[in-house]
């Protein structure tokens, strides 16, 4: 496990660096080559599949009762080190940090109340590069956005709300940007 040092050093140079310039969108991924589920809860895998058919997912309501399957509670703060510089910074959208929570609790009959042990994977890292990342808590899964948005040049796709929004609602027949 890396030192806190380390840590700080890696949260430290992402929080300086230049926001990418490049209008470039990222390398379009193919889902249908992706191996299985690599650790998400089956629930969030299923409804990140689910979000790129028209009518296909939950409804929005349903993200902040309990998981179905595994008892996650989805928080929905967003911290100000994902936000700090980025004067037109993009809401990642409560349903991505939904379709992106790990399950803690498997096999335990009491689920985790908000905020206790929210754990997060990254769909970026696997969609576009089919690397896992080791789940993450919510503050270090915002830094870990705020990489890939900010610095890498990583584009999402805005709803109407301004927030990121589903696949399933974007006009654009291959939209290269990432949506929920």
């Amino acid at each position: 496990m890396a030192s806190a040092a380390a840590k700080a050093a890696a949260i430290s140079a992402t929080l300086a660096a230049a926001p990418s310039t490049s209008d470039e969108p990222p390398p379009p991924y193919d889902t249908s080559s992706l191996p299985p589920n690599p650790g998400f809860c089956e629930l969030a895998f299923r409804e990140r599949l689910d979000n790129r058919i028209p009518g296909g997912g939950m409804p929005s309501a349903q993200y902040f009762a309990p998981c179905k399957a595994c008892s996650f509670v989805c928080g929905d703060e967003i911290p100000s080190v994902y936000k700090q510089g980025w004067l037109d910074w993009i809401d990642p959208s409560v349903n991505f940090r939904w379709e992106s929570h790990v399950a803690t609790n498997k096999g335990e009959k009491d689920g985790p109340v908000e905020g206790e042990r929210e754990l997060l994977g990254c769909w970026i890292c696997w969609e576009y590069e089919q690397k896992w990342v080791e789940p993450m808590e919510p503050l270090d899964w915002y830094k870990h956005m705020r990489r890939h948005f900010f610095v890498e040049g990583y584009r999402i796709c805005k709803g109407k709300m301004g927030a990121m929004q589903r696949r399933r609602n974007c006009e654009v027949g291959h939209c290269p940007k990432i949506h929920s």
